[in-house]
């Protein structure tokens, strides 16, 4: 990445941190952590776990048309490894990490894993939006500011998600793919010579990997895969809030999700600042929490949500003998040329 994307990122992190900061009254943070019983926030972490298998299972669902038998170890250990570069990296980085290291370990084209990951990143935003639009649909708090936008924002995004996928089926059908490769092929002409023709390779290998050719019971067991493992998520979120005295049902914390997922996008190190403004506006705006709480709330939240991927990505990288230096050299890769 260039050094002036990271320093954008970086500088977005330490604008959005400052904003959550400075009202922060930190002797009144450690109050309220001092109430809280340690169980909810190692249930919370415990729960982290099975997040993860469930995540590992999903992706080795998505690559069985190019590779079954998929040890789940690498599985588990590269998408630990991709979500410890994501939070202590500017750029999202470790979407791209994750699919490249295993197609190397396993020899498969990169096309194809990374393709995987836009799967696998669709599927997140079409499950997250149908379990928010369920939810809004029988919510009796229309009044809240909150669940007025995050209902716009659904009403807005379910269309397009379902849009992506048919364009996605659109352009792999036979009668359709012609077009595809000339859209492709035109495109590449844009570029130097030397780029044009792997450019337009890789790209055709991407879109054809796009398509999810699964059978029904490949995409039943992604659908229950993906619903299973937000769930999880949700469940292990439910119990942190009432380990603060935050005593909401399990279905209301839907809403909270959807504004965590969304803020989870910002590609600031560590989700730094935009995770911390979410979460506060959200538990604010929800539950009626007063700020105190909030804040507190939201930096164990933050520490816990990142603590586990970075501790398991680390223990991961050592088990596949990697290290935090060698991931260096996938910059410096013609990729395009293998992936033909």
């Amino acid at each position: 990445m260039k050094s002036w994307k990271s320093l954008l990122f970086t500088a977005l992190s330490a604008f959005f941190v400052w904003l959550f900061l400075r009202r922060v009254d930190f002797a009144g943070i450690r109050a309220v952590w001092g109430s809280i019983h340690w169980i909810y926030p190692l249930l919370f972490l415990l729960f982290m776990l099975p997040q993860y298998a469930l995540r590992a299972l999903r992706w080795g669902v998505l690559l069985r048309p190019f590779r079954r038998g998929i040890p789940f170890r690498s599985l588990w250990n590269f998408s630990l490894i991709g979500f410890m570069i994501s939070y202590l990296l500017p750029g999202r980085l470790g979407e791209i990490a994750r699919p490249v290291l295993l197609a190397e370990k396993e020899g498969m084209k990169k096309s194809q894993t990374i393709a995987t990951i836009v799967n696998e990143r669709l599927f997140d935003l079409l499950t997250v939006l149908v379990l928010l639009t369920l939810y809004l649909a029988a919510a009796r708090e229309e009044a809240l500011p909150v669940l007025r936008q995050l209902r716009a924002a659904a009403w807005l995004l379910l269309p397009l998600v379902i849009l992506v996928f048919f364009f996605i089926l659109l352009a792999n059908h036979p009668r359709f793919f012609p077009w595809t490769e000339r859209l492709v092929r035109g495109l590449s002409r844009l570029l130097p010579r030397r780029w044009r023709e792997p450019t337009s390779g890789f790209a055709l290998h991407f879109v054809r990997a796009l398509r999810l050719d699964l059978g029904r019971r490949g995409m039943a067991a992604v659908a229950a895969l993906s619903l299973l493992h937000w769930g999880v998520i949700v469940f292990s979120y439910w119990l942190l809030l009432r380990g603060f005295g935050i005593h909401t049902g399990l279905l209301p914390v839907i809403p909270f999700l959807a504004v965590i997922f969304v803020s989870a996008a910002v590609p600031t190190p560590g989700m730094a600042g935009s995770l911390d403004l979410a979460a506060t506006y959200a538990l604010v705006g929800l539950y009626a929490v007063p700020e105190k709480t909030a804040v507190a709330f939201t930096l164990l939240f933050h520490f816990l949500l990142l603590a586990v991927p970075i501790a398991l990505g680390l223990a991961a990288l050592w088990h596949e003998g990697l290290s935090i230096r060698s991931l260096g050299r996938l910059r410096g890769k013609d990729e395009l040329s293998a992936m033909r």
